[in-house]
């Protein structure tokens, strides 16, 4: 896959510490017509109400090469939930990609070293004095918490070692690719977003994920699961050799070489076809999933193994939920057409916000 992420939420404003889980919930989806009560981390919102992760596409028409697309990807092939029940980073069955929460304004930011050159060209990082730069053109000073979660753990050598960090002070995401510490901390990329703005990243720009997305938003987690009600999209992979070496809105980045037109672009909007009735026997949280599939879809986000979704590790989640979603097949899924949202009268390319029909 693509690298590391951090993500730390900073702040007991926005919920306190542990995995920075959501809460909140929003309401009333109106199929691509802008969100409903919002996604929220305690105070801090998970990006607008209108924002494209966080507005239902369940209305909008399939994209006419979705046949296509599914049997690149696999038709057959099943979801794999790419998270995991086991929460101590030092175990070899650590899945997921873990979050953090701090306070920016009182923690010691730590200093940072790229791996290479140039991979501040299309990063954002702090200064000294919590000043944002971008692109990180100094050494980049970064609101790493003393004992950070790391996607696959720190320093093991496996996996892509995200880094998720919520700033809860100014509420704002910051994502690290790659994010080592053999002396110091290392990292090959660094993201960070406004979580009250509708922004995405500089047009080309890469991120934490392939596609220039945040990860953090796109993320299963148990808390929403368990509660029965998901209101946001997920993130998902697929291999490599898949994917087109172009992308689509909301993505900004595409990572890959092939150049025909079966292959999906990053970035492109799948969903649950709402002719896949949800069986009655599944638990809550198989059910608020599979329902999120089909009202918010999930996007191909990075490479990887193919309908790999991902998620955070928590004790939360119930062996159940792994065994019925895993049990649904990329037939069951099609491409959707963002260009109904693309066309709006007041749509922004440097924007993630739907405009109003």
């Amino acid at each position: 896959m693509r690298g590391y992420i951090i993500l730390v939420a900073i702040g007991a404003a926005c919920g306190g510490g542990g995995n920075g889980s959501d809460g909140g919930n929003r309401s009333n989806p109106n199929d691509g017509n802008g969100g409903g009560s919002g996604v929220s981390l305690g105070s801090c919102s998970i990006f607008p109400n209108d924002f494209i992760f966080n507005t239902p596409i369940n209305a909008l028409p399939p994209d006419t090469s979705s046949n296509t697309y599914i049997t690149t990807i696999g038709g057959s092939t099943k979801l794999h939930l790419d998270l995991g029940t086991e929460t101590d980073q030092s175990k070899d069955d650590y899945y997921g990609i873990p979050s953090n929460v701090v306070n920016g304004n009182s923690l010691t930011w730590s200093t940072a070293k790229f791996n290479s050159s140039d991979d501040g060209d299309e990063s954002d990082c702090g200064n000294s004095s919590h000043g944002i730069v971008s692109p990180c053109n100094v050494t980049p000073v970064l609101p790493i918490p003393t004992s950070p979660l790391v996607e696959s753990g720190i320093n093991t050598g496996d996996g892509d070692h995200h880094m998720l960090v919520v700033d809860a002070d100014s509420c704002r995401l910051w994502e690290l690719y790659n994010a080592e510490m053999p002396n110091s901390w290392t990292i090959d990329q660094s993201s960070t977003w406004d979580l009250t703005s509708d922004t995405l990243r500089p047009d080309t720009w890469t991120s934490a994920d392939a596609a220039g997305f945040p990860i953090y938003p796109l993320l299963l987690r148990a808390s929403e699961a368990s509660s029965g009600v998901i209101n946001h999209a997920f993130r998902f992979t697929a291999e490599n050799s898949d994917i087109r070496n172009t992308y689509v809105w909301p993505a900004r980045h595409e990572a890959n070489s092939g150049t025909s037109t079966s292959l999906p672009q990053m970035g492109q909007l799948f969903r649950l076809k709402s002719s896949y009735q949800i069986p009655s026997s599944f638990n809550t949280q198989s059910k608020a999933i599979l329902t999120a599939m089909q009202t918010y879809g999930m996007y191909l986000a990075d490479n990887g193994s193919s309908w790999f979704v991902q998620g955070e590790p928590s004790a939360d989640w119930q062996d159940d939920t792994f065994d019925q979603v895993q049990s649904v097949a990329g037939s069951n899924f099609e491409a959707v057409d963002i260009t109904a949202i693309t066309s709006r009268s007041g749509f922004d390319p440097n924007s993630g916000a739907v405009p109003p029909q």
